[in-house]
């Protein structure tokens, strides 16, 4: 194969990679009823975020500054939200190393597990719901070598296999 057509072929699997980066970021933020395109900010820090070799309480604060700036980590007492039914555990100093240590046992858990604890934990203020998609999506690379951009469907089947009896 000559050199033009493996270039042409290196530059379109990067443009699929970030029209499928794109569609993400996109989908997540309509979850969370966010009807504007992504920003070239967003794509880039997901991007970023998803080949990192190891998620850290920094790295996840880093990717929310971009996501949405002036969140802050729930770690004071009265940092208390709702999200919907849901209460999650009280604002607390702690919570950077309860935050720390669920991320230590990401091996240990399948990325719908790592997603439902996070999100079950709600470790900040707000950007819970975007950057644990991000999270997912790094947990799906760091085990399978590529993350998936079509979040609903895959934790759709997750959700499934992990609700079987």
């Amino acid at each position: 194969m000559s050199k033009s057509v493996e270039k042409r072929i290196l530059l379109m699997e990067k443009r699929l990679a970030n029209m499928e980066i794109f569609n993400f970021v996109k989908e997540s933020n309509l979850i969370e009823g966010i009807t504007r395109p992504p920003t070239n900010s967003e794509i880039l820090e997901h991007d970023r975020f998803v080949d990192l070799p190891v998620i850290t309480v920094a790295e996840l604060t880093r990717f929310l500054r971009v996501y949405q700036p002036g969140a802050k980590i729930r770690d004071e007492f009265g940092m208390d939200v709702r999200v919907g039914k849901h209460i999650p555990p009280e604002g607390n100093p702690d919570m950077p190393n309860i935050l720390a240590a669920l991320l230590a046992d990401i091996d240990d858990l399948t990325p719908f597990q790592m997603h439902l604890k996070y999100e079950t934990l709600h470790p900040f203020m707000d950007g819970n719901g975007r950057s644990g998609r991000a999270l997912w999506a790094w947990h799906m690379q760091s085990i399978t070598g590529h993350a998936p951009y079509n979040f609903l469907q895959h934790f759709y089947y997750q959700s499934l296999d992990g609700s079987r009896l």
